[in-house]
């Protein structure tokens, strides 16, 4: 830790990994507000109805998404800034922070997208086919590209670099690697991926000084 570091800076350093637990929290509350969701293939004239009885729960469970997102943005700067003060590599803290970029954004559009769902799948003004059209991208699951880089990246610099705990490395490896599997393991290895985050920010808080990895000091030439 630096020497400069002011008490307030510390106390930061140590809470805000733990948005990560928020962030699990956060979209798992979400996911179970929503409930069972209708599947892309779902007949357009059977979402009118299922979003009459259901719709004011998936709006409520798109803002909590929403509001997880926010938590896993706060949770990535604080492992960037770890990275960084850990001296990793710029490319490898810059693949990081794309990937936490790129799945921050996925993960508050998806929060905007049931938000919208909950509120328009009720207005009766609102046509089968728009409605399809938009539960659709509620509905289908794909690989998150965002969360893999993320995972990567971290990987490297905590089997490399010893920035992060070399568990959360290799376990991150296994996360990203698991993201590719066919459905339905690629989304459970997507749940998987909120527990790790959940981890990952508890053990940043507990040890917020990586053990860092200095390269050795060039042999000095007596004259």
């Amino acid at each position: 830790m630096s020497t400069n570091e002011t008490p307030g800076t510390t106390a930061l350093r140590r809470i805000a990994p733990l948005a990560g637990v928020l962030f699990a929290g956060l979209t798992i509350a979400g996911d179970f507000t929503i409930g069972p969701f209708p599947d892309g293939s779902t007949p357009v004239g059977d979402l009118p109805a299922y979003y009459r009885a259901h719709g004011a729960h998936v709006s409520l469970g798109g803002t909590l998404m929403t509001l997880g997102g926010v938590c896993f943005a706060i949770f990535a700067a604080a492992v960037w800034a770890r990275l960084r003060g850990a001296r990793v590599p710029v490319v490898i803290s810059g693949v990081v922070l794309l990937g936490a970029a790129v799945d921050t954004m996925a993960d508050l559009n998806s929060g905007a997208v049931y938000n919208l769902l909950g509120d328009i799948g009720r207005d009766a003004a609102v046509t089968g086919p728009a409605l399809q059209a938009w539960h659709i991208q509620g509905a289908e699951f794909g690989v998150s590209g965002g969360a893999v880089l993320f995972l990567l990246g971290i990987a490297v610099a905590g089997i490399a670099y010893r920035a992060v705990p070399r568990w959360l490395a290799w376990t991150g490896v296994v996360l990203a690697v698991a993201q590719f599997a066919p459905s339905p393991f690629g989304f459970f290895a997507s749940m998987f991926v909120l527990v790790w985050v959940a981890a990952a920010g508890i053990a940043l808080a507990v040890s917020p000084d990586p053990d860092v990895v200095r390269p050795r000091e060039a042999p000095q030439l007596v004259g």
